[in-house]
């Protein structure tokens, strides 16, 4: 590996102007993925010998390079996620940028061999430009929750596992649904949840402020295990979230198959004791919650 391979590297935004300076989001992992840096336990990690070398050299390199500047990050057992700020007036920013994932990785590399570790590198690296402060946030949320989104992943059976088809007294006979999450809600007739009735990615936070349940719709089938995104990491986390989804015959419309998923989510919520929740979504005024009991 060299300098000019860490330079070639995903353009998110071809012909912006990299040295009017940039928010950057930075993935990159082991090869082969070996979790060499340590475990997660819970929601935070517990490095290795050869993580707390890792921490070091990203340390080092920040300290030593004022114009790429780190403002978030997480080593992972066999990944790495960095935030870094391009400092405006540069003449070659990701030049730059490329230099600092070329030192972290190959400094890396050099002091695990020292202590009898080989380790190897995913060539170059994927690169996300943050255009906005709620970008920004996202992007430190997905930083902060991720030793978490790995345990919700990656426990054993997953706690994340896809369960389908559900089998519940809630569940119409003769439909195929399928979920994630606490499945367990649709069996017990005195929990009391909200129910959104739009599937979409966008924060919970009066759900969150309110400290509700959420049960949720997926407009895409679920996969085997699910993904999580933005605020759900942390209510998944928390066994405040469910996400339904349900399967259409070949002859249904997209839209009529949505109302009526959005109809038995509501009546679901209600049957419960709990609120049916409507997500309106205006371009000019953003999102607005109508509470209906």
């Amino acid at each position: 590996m060299n300098h000019d391979d860490e330079i070639k590297h995903f353009h998110r935004f071809h012909g912006y102007d990299y040295s009017r300076g940039a928010a950057m989001m930075l993935s990159f992992h082991l090869e082969p993925r070996v979790p060499v840096f340590g475990r997660v336990n819970g929601n935070r990690m517990e490095y290795s010998d050869i993580g707390m070398i890792a921490r070091k050299v990203l340390a080092k390199e920040r300290d030593r390079t004022p114009d790429v500047q780190l403002k978030k990050s997480i080593i992972m057992p066999e990944h790495v996620h960095l935030r870094l700020y391009l400092r405006p007036g540069q003449k070659c920013p990701l030049e730059r940028m490329g230099r600092f994932v070329y030192n972290f990785k190959a400094w890396t590399r050099n002091h695990a061999k020292k202590v009898g570790v080989e380790i190897g590198w995913q060539k170059n690296y994927h690169d996300w430009i943050l255009p906005s402060r709620e970008i920004i946030s996202l992007a430190d949320k997905y930083i902060e929750n991720n030793p978490l989104k790995w345990s919700l992943m990656h426990g054993n059976p997953p706690p994340l596992k896809v369960v389908e088809p559900i089998c519940a007294a809630a569940i119409p006979v003769g439909e195929w649904w399928s979920g994630v999450g606490r499945v367990d809600w649709l069996s017990d007739p005195s929990m009391k949840f909200a129910a959104v009735r739009l599937s979409r990615s966008i924060p919970h936070a009066e759900l969150v402020r309110r400290e509700l349940p959420i049960v949720k719709g997926s407009q895409d089938p679920l996969a085997m295990v699910y993904r999580p995104k933005g605020d759900e990491t942390r209510l998944f986390g928390d066994g405040r979230l469910l996400i339904l989804s349900r399967v259409f015959t070949e002859s249904t419309a997209r839209g009529v198959g949505w109302h009526g998923i959005n109809d038995a989510i509501g009546k679901i919520a209600k049957a419960a004791g709990g609120e049916s929740v409507y997500v309106h979504w205006n371009s000019g005024e953003g999102v607005k919650w109508d509470f209906a009991k």
